[in-house]
């Protein structure tokens, strides 16, 4: 019997604009009279493209904390972009940084320093903490604000056991109306085991946000501590609610927006309840920009 040649076809692969590659297959080895057909060498090639291609569709790196514009679900440290709610901004990448926590999370630390916030016409707070209402909320053991600026700050629907405002905390005039009450707990956050910690510093963001999400009646986020120092915005409104705090101090802290001393620029409503307040705040005509 003549011995027949079998020839496989070139086989060839285009990649996007700029690549071609071709692979060519043998046309056989000749073993005792025949000839063998390298089919594994072609399985070997396409397997090649194959990674290469998914290779190619899956290459997007993850978004690890502390990149901005993206969302953070505690206590994972992997984001998920987040884009600019404002309509007419939606194509343009949003440069926040946001803590969102279900009720029953633990935190053992927020750090935030040397951070600069704040976007041309923003509308919203430049930073934000904020519970889901006055029964599921955020309990921090201890927040510090020092060595930051804010056009203006408010706090309301809270709870808080101690609040101190040292003399170093100028203000474009302000209203302390908090109600006295010392049924309120003194937050105490127990042991960090197992709790995550969020830490970031010398950059540049939109705005920064942690946010209680999920559905009510699932309980309370736990945060050991919030530490805030040299955090500057030149637009939008430091603004706390729905939060239950052991020990809040401002040192060193400017706010105002208008530099008037009769218009109150760092608020504390009346449906903020207190045990202790120091009130050492210092008015003063200060206009940040």
């Amino acid at each position: 019997m003549d011995d027949k040649k079998i020839n496989l076809p070139r086989l060839g692969f285009k990649f996007p604009r700029f690549w071609s590659f071709k692979i060519p297959l043998p046309g056989g080895v000749h073993m005792g009279g025949g000839k063998l057909i390298l089919g594994s060498l072609s399985v070997v090639g396409i397997g090649f493209l194959a990674s290469l291609f998914l290779l190619m569709s899956t290459g997007e790196s993850e978004i690890i904390w502390p990149a901005k514009g993206a969302v953070y679900e505690a206590p994972s440290k992997i984001g998920q972009v987040l884009t600019n709610a404002e309509p007419e901004e939606a194509a343009v990448p949003s440069q926040t940084l946001e803590i969102q926590a279900v009720g029953g999370t633990r935190l053992s630390e927020v750090n935030l320093s040397n951070i600069s916030i704040g976007k041309t016409g923003l509308n919203t707070p430049s930073f934000e903490i904020k519970g889901l209402s006055q029964t599921d909320s955020i309990l921090i053991d201890e927040i510090i604000f020092k060595n930051s600026e804010f056009p203006s700050f408010n706090i309301a629907t809270s709870n808080i056991y101690k609040l101190v405002a040292s003399t170093g905390v100028v203000c474009a005039g302000h209203t302390f109306s908090s109600v006295t009450d010392t049924s309120i707990n003194d937050i105490t956050i127990g042991s960090a085991r197992g709790a995550a910690d969020y830490t970031a510093s010398d950059m540049t963001v939109d705005r920064i946000r942690i946010l209680q999400t999920g559905a009510g009646g699932t309980g309370d986020v736990l945060i050991g501590k919030v530490i805030v120092d040299g955090v500057r915005s030149w637009i939008g409104a430091l603004d706390i609610s729905n939060v239950e705090i052991g020990t809040l101090t401002f040192e060193n802290v400017r706010v105002g927006d208008d530099g008037d001393i009769n218009s109150s620029d760092c608020v504390m409503a009346n449906t903020v309840k207190t045990v202790t307040v120091t009130d050492g705040i210092v008015e003063k005509p200060i206009f940040i920009r």
